[in-house]
């Protein structure tokens, strides 16, 4: 009983001292945007924002492994919880950039800030053009030396079990020629599991070797999907057995 008392407690603390910081943050965002939308200090801000969801939620992060920054990637990751996107955001310190559902540029201030900074809107009723969209806005996403962030399950798993990857991530790697950093985060799903309560705890994010696509063609988009599905598997696997 004390423990769910608890949750209740620390989810009203979260959601609402959250509003009011993303509300600071997007304005803020919106703002800088208009002078250089590729100011360093929208970078702080979002790291800044990323802690204080983290630190609100009563959730530490222990981030292992490394990577060049100078590089721009494709990073993949496994996906089961909100606090998935802050760990990335936190774990990843570039310039990154998510493929984002059309449904959350409906909510005010949120959707204006996450154009200013070229987070890609994915509508998926115009399968048509999508592909071609996607690609077009990631290009320019690594044109500006930024990194692109994709959950390859395509949403949040329902059970904490990874889901199949599907190949839209591994298509924009090879068409771009960049290489794939696969991430994989565990405790975010006890931490806040799909639904409401939020329970607060450990996450560890683990950075793996970039997987190169440098020579790739669309013919090999699936091996290289499954090949990223079963590294991130690994590294689960690895990252859960007690030592």
């Amino acid at each position: 009983m004390f423990r769910l008392a608890l949750d209740f407690a620390r989810t009203f603390v979260t959601i609402a001292s959250m509003m009011v910081t993303t509300a600071f943050v997007t304005t803020s965002i919106i703002i800088i945007a208009s002078v250089n939308r590729t100011s360093p200090l929208i970078e702080r801000l979002i790291q800044w924002w990323s802690w204080g969801w983290l630190r609100v939620t009563g959730t530490t992060l222990e981030v292992r492994g490394s990577f060049d920054p100078e590089q721009s990637y494709v990073v993949i990751s496994n996906h089961s919880s909100w606090l998935d996107i802050m760990a990335n955001f936190i774990a990843t310190p570039v310039p990154l950039r998510f493929l984002a559902k059309k449904e959350l540029f409906k909510i005010p201030l949120l959707a204006p800030a996450m154009r200013a900074i070229g987070i890609v809107e994915i509508d998926r009723s115009k399968a048509a053009s999508l592909h071609s969209w996607i690609n077009e806005q990631a290009a320019t996403v690594a044109h500006r030396a930024q990194s692109i962030m994709v959950y390859p399950e395509g949403t949040r798993t329902r059970t904490g079990a990874l889901q199949r990857f599907k190949a839209g991530a591994f298509y924009i790697a090879v068409e771009n020629q960049l290489p794939i950093l696969p991430v994989a985060i565990d405790g975010s799903w006890d931490a806040w599991p799909p639904g409401p309560l939020v329970h607060g705890g450990h996450i560890v994010v683990e950075i793996g070797e970039p997987i190169p696509t440098e020579g790739l063609s669309m013919e090999h988009v699936r091996g290289l999907t499954r090949q990223a599905e079963g590294t991130i598997a690994r590294m689960l696997g690895e990252m859960r057995t007690p030592s």
